[in-house]
């Protein structure tokens, strides 16, 4: 492994997996009853394509975007969604995860988020399972959405690009993101996991602050 400085993850389904389940009682309360259901059948292909559409998420730029859709979404309907969402996901941290941060702050490592999420959903989750603290800067995507370049410079900052390394779960916004940008990627998946990379970790940094202790 390469003597990276500067590690760029990726946060849903790659250091935490989200139980979305009660994201839509809230809504359910705020979006017009004759809506509903068409609303919830498009939401995710909507989002999707707004990502595509859009440099970044903003309140107003998505009510907007839903409204060309048919659905009534106020900004203040978002605002409090985020909030919500940030209260009421149930996260699992993700294998290997938390052992993973710790190791490469015990190691002077600079930790960054770079997810096309808000940040006010994004922050609060990272506090609940004691991941926030690792944590040295969040580029969420009310700043700039991956894969679009400006994110990446976001994350990357001063550092040389040879010195950084993106980690998540999607060939797409994070593998093409990172190929565009020019740093390299790890891609999470069954068969490449957070516990594998820290595995690879420890081998190239052999410092007791790292090791394994022994019961």
């Amino acid at each position: 492994m390469k003597d990276y400085q500067r590690f760029i993850f990726d946060l849903d389904y790659t250091l935490l997996i989200p139980d979305w389940s009660k994201e839509d009682d809230y809504l359910k309360e705020r979006i017009p009853v004759e809506e509903q259901e068409e609303f919830f059948r498009q939401k995710q292909s909507i989002l999707d394509r707004y990502e595509l559409d859009f440099p970044r998420y903003d309140f107003k730029t998505l009510s907007d975007y839903f409204k060309s859709h048919g659905f009534t979404v106020s900004e203040e309907t978002i605002s409090g969604w985020m909030t919500h969402n940030g209260k009421t996901i149930e996260d699992q941290v993700a294998d290997g995860a938390a052992e993973l941060l710790g190791c490469l702050k015990a190691h002077g490592k600079k930790i960054i988020i770079l997810t096309n999420w808000f940040s006010g959903t994004q922050i609060p989750r990272l506090e609940k399972k004691g991941l926030l603290g690792h944590i040295d800067k969040i580029v969420a995507g009310e700043d700039a959405m991956k894969p679009n370049l400006e994110s990446f410079e976001l994350a990357i900052g001063s550092t040389p690009k040879e010195e950084c390394i993106m980690i998540g779960d999607n060939p797409k916004s994070d593998g093409i993101g990172a190929q565009n940008a020019g740093i390299d990627f790890y891609l999470v998946d069954k068969e490449h996991t957070l516990r594998d990379f820290l595995n690879q970790f420890r081998a190239a940094h052999v410092r007791p602050a790292c090791r394994t202790r022994k019961k």
